[in-house]
């Protein structure tokens, strides 16, 4: 079995006026390419990690048609939520709603073959919030990465319940399978992944890759800076923009 990852389709076939054509000619029927470039590569046997930012819905019902297009696709799909999840309201009615062959890991862990993943939406972290700004091609002008006292407080808190929502999918993890990831939709950490909580937390739970999406617009000479490998774990952006909208090979089992 192969484990992909392909994250932030956002996709809006049931969603009117939310098309990602006003980000770029790259984005123009990005649905249709990466349908092809999936099919091309993924086999039924494989596992495809989609971190979030499935769907622009806003509840499930409008997100049927983008579960839909998911479910089309070769192998096992195993979803996580992002911070446009508007459609996502609990764990469990996703669950129930999802059609055959998607799986869904939110603040817990799946195990599909002899892979194991667990994991959480996580957040900016307080000691590299913004790192990502720099790296951004930004049409316009650049939003700031300045915050006021309140908003840093507020996204502390966010991102220490956060924390405690990736532990609880970390401990969720399967001993005994051989491969051990864990998909976030935020990434753990900055430019050469400098340790910090969310990353002692994947470290102390022995996790071998690291799969998120969130950034979009990098500037194609940095997307490096976006992942790399860190004590003994790969990190891997796997936003659909940064990957020309195919699906990147994480390991092989």
């Amino acid at each position: 079995m192969r484990v992909f990852a392909l994250s932030d389709p956002h996709l809006a076939l049931d969603t009117p006026g939310k098309s990602m054509d006003r980000f770029g000619p790259q984005w123009v029927d990005h649905a249709t390419t990466m349908a092809r470039n999936w099919d091309r590569l993924v086999g039924d046997d494989d596992l495809v990690l989609v971190p979030g930012d499935i769907s622009w819905a806003r509840d499930l019902e409008h997100a049927a048609a983008d579960l839909s297009w998911l479910a089309e696709r070769p192998g096992t799909k195993l979803i996580g939520k992002g911070n446009h999840e508007y459609w996502w309201k609990s764990r469990a009615k996703v669950r129930t709603a999802l059609p055959a062959g998607i799986l869904a890991v939110d603040a817990d862990a799946v195990r599909v073959g002899d892979v194991a993943v667990g994991g959480s939406r996580l957040w900016d972290s307080p000691d590299s919030a913004g790192w990502w700004h720099d790296l951004i091609v930004w049409q316009g002008e650049p939003i700031s990465n300045e915050q006021s006292p309140e908003q840093e407080a507020a996204s502390l808190k966010i991102y220490k319940r956060e924390l405690q929502r990736l532990e609880r999918g970390l401990e969720a993890l399967d001993a005994d399978a051989s491969v051990r990831i864990a998909m976030l939709h935020y990434p753990p950490a900055g430019p050469g992944l400098p340790p910090n909580e969310a990353t002692a937390l994947l470290e102390r739970h022995g996790v071998q890759h690291c799969v998120y999406g969130h950034l979009h617009a990098v500037d194609p000479a940095r997307v490096s800076q976006t992942g790399g490998e860190a004590r003994g774990i790969r990190y891997l952006c796997a936003s659909c923009d940064l990957l020309d909208f195919a699906p990147a090979l994480v390991c092989e089992v």
